[in-house]
C-alpha cells in the first residue's frame, strides 16, 4: 500500500484559480497527500492543501487516468505552475525544481514516487539530460526491485532514456555510473 494518495479536486472554470489559467470549462487538479493530511482525508475530514500539495501531485499524479477525471488540462498547465513556484521554493532553473521536487520525494515516499515525478519530468522538459539520469536510476532501481508492473515496457523506457542522456550535460562524476546503468539495462531481459 502506498504511503500517498492522489487527490483529483474539481475546480470551476470560474473560480480564482480556473480564471488565472484561463480554463475554458471546469477541470481538476491532483494534489498529492501523505503522513497525516493522507490519514484525514483517509478518515473523510477537510485536509487544508497548499501549493506544496499540487506541486507534487502535478508532478507524481501527471500520468494517472482516475475514473471519470479528465486530466488533460492539468497537463496543460503543469509546467507553467511549477514555473509560478520554482522561485517561492528557492530554486534557479525549473529543471533544477524538479530534480529537487523529485529528491524530497524519494527521501519521503520511496523511488516510485519519485520515479513519477521524474518521468512527468522528462515529458515537461524533453532536453534535459539531468532528469533523463535521475529518471534512468530510479526506473533501474525499481526494475531490480520488480515494482514496475509492464516490465518489458519499462526496460524500453529505460534503453530510450539512457540512449537520449547527452553525457556533456552531466556533472563528470556521474559519467562512470552512467555507463554502469548502460551497462546494466543491456543485460535485462
Amino acid at each position: 500500500m502506498s504511503n500517498y494518495s492522489i487527490i483529483w479536486k474539481h475546480f470551476d472554470k470560474t473560480s480564482p484559480i480556473g480564471l488565472r489559467l484561463k480554463a475554458k470549462k471546469d477541470f481538476s487538479l491532483p494534489y498529492f497527500v501523505d503522513g497525516p493530511d493522507k490519514e484525514l482525508f483517509e478518515n473523510q475530514k477537510p485536509v487544508d492543501l497548499h501549493a506544496i500539495h499540487l506541486i507534487r501531485g502535478l508532478l507524481v499524479g501527471y500520468f494517472d487516468k482516475p475514473p471519470k477525471v479528465d486530466t488533460t488540462f492539468a497537463q496543460q498547465v503543469t509546467k507553467t505552475i511549477l514555473e509560478e513556484h520554482q522561485e517561492m521554493f528557492g530554486a534557479k532553473t525549473l529543471e533544477d525544481f524538479i530534480l529537487d521536487l523529485s529528491h524530497h520525494l524519494r527521501d519521503s515516499n520511496g523511488q516510485e514516487a519519485s520515479l513519477q515525478a521524474l518521468m512527468a519530468g522528462t515529458e515537461i522538459l524533453p532536453n534535459s539530460s539531468k532528469i533523463k539520469y535521475d529518471c534512468s536510476l530510479d526506473l533501474l532501481n525499481c526494475l531490480d526491485d520488480n515494482v514496475i508492473e509492464e516490465r518489458a515496457a519499462g526496460i524500453q523506457k529505460l534503453h530510450q532514456l539512457l540512449a537520449e542522456i547527452k553525457n556533456t550535460e552531466l556533472h563528470p562524476d556521474l559519467l562512470g555510473d552512467l555507463e554502469v546503468m548502460k551497462e546494466e539495462a543491456r543485460g535485462m531481459v
